[in-house]
């Protein structure tokens, strides 16, 4: 059976990857916060914390986010 093919948006971004950096931006607009590993695992229903830090590291080397050293709660929309 042959792989699926990756297609990526205009912006550079896979159709997951977008879904996810929406739901980071929109939990940041509704409460003045960023949102926990435990929040994005459960608004993206995922089921490990693992998959939310490679999401998250994957946005981040790609330019669209940034975080604070070793801060909780530190990720910020670039």
């Amino acid at each position: 059976m042959p792989k699926a093919k990756k297609i990526k948006n205009r912006e550079g971004l896979t159709p997951k990857q977008m879904k996810f950096y929406n739901s980071i931006k929109e939990f940041i607009k509704i409460n003045k916060f960023s949102p926990s590993y435990e929040e994005l695992k459960q608004l993206n229903n995922m089921h490990s914390k693992s998959h939310v830090h490679g999401y998250i590291h994957r946005l981040i080397a790609r330019g669209w986010l940034k975080n604070g050293n070793g801060r909780n709660r530190s990720i910020s929309i670039v």
